[in-house]
C-alpha cells in the first residue's frame, strides 16, 4: 500500500478522533478499565483535535492511502517541544501516534515516525521523547525497533479511575 504524509486539517479531525478513540479501545483492552474504554467519545475528541489543528499545537501529520481518490486516514502523530523539565529548547517530544487497529504491523506507523522525525530535526531539534504506558508492549515493540531507548525515567498517571506508569523513551533525531 503507497502511503501519503501531510499536514493535518481541520477537516481530518472527524477521522482522527475516529482513530484515536478505536485506537484506545484496541490497544488499551485488558489495561485501562472497559467501562472507561466503552465510554470515550469521538465527538469529544473531534472538538479538541480541531482546536488543536487550529492553534497549530501540538503539530499534527495524518497518514492517507495514497492510491485512494477519497485518500482515507490510516493514522496521525502529534509533536512539538518537549514537555519535560529536565529537557531543553533542543529536545522534542511525539505526544501522540496512533494508527487504525486494521492496519497495524503495516508500515503505517513507521511511515509516520520517520516523518515527524525529519520535521523535528529540520526544525532544529537534536533529539526527541515520548511516554509510553508501561503494560502497553505493543508500543514499546514499536518504538524500540524505531531506534528509541527507555531512559529509566517514570512517572505515574491516572487513566479510566485507574493508576498506571508510563516510562520514557528517548531517541536522538539524526538515527533511525
Amino acid at each position: 500500500m503507497l502511503v501519503g504524509i501531510r499536514e493535518a486539517t481541520v477537516e481530518d479531525a472527524q477521522a482522527i478522533a475516529t482513530i484515536h478513540v478505536d485506537s484506545w479501545q484496541a490497544a488499551y483492552r485488558g489495561i485501562l478499565p472497559e467501562a472507561y474504554l466503552a465510554n470515550l467519545a469521538v465527538t469529544q475528541r473531534r472538538e479538541a483535535w480541531r482546536k488543536s489543528i487550529i492553534a497549530g499545537r501540538p503539530r499534527v501529520l495524518v497518514a492517507h492511502a495514497d492510491t485512494d481518490a477519497e485518500k482515507p486516514i490510516l493514522g496521525w502523530v502529534a509533536f512539538g517541544d518537549s514537555r519535560d523539565g529536565d529537557k531543553d529548547h533542543r529536545w522534542a517530544e511525539v505526544e501522540t501516534i496512533y494508527i487504525a487497529p486494521a492496519l497495524w504491523r503495516k508500515g503505517v506507523g513507521k511511515r509516520l515516525m520517520d516523518a515527524a522525525r525529519h520535521a523535528l530535526q529540520s526544525a532544529g531539534y537534536t533529539d526527541v521523547a515520548l511516554w509510553v504506558l508501561l503494560d502497553n508492549r505493543r508500543a514499546r515493540a514499536f518504538y524500540k525497533r524505531s531506534g528509541f531507548v527507555c531512559d529509566n525515567s517514570s512517572r505515574g498517571v491516572q487513566l479510566g479511575g485507574k493508576w498506571l506508569t508510563e516510562l520514557r523513551y528517548c531517541c536522538p533525531l539524526g538515527a533511525t
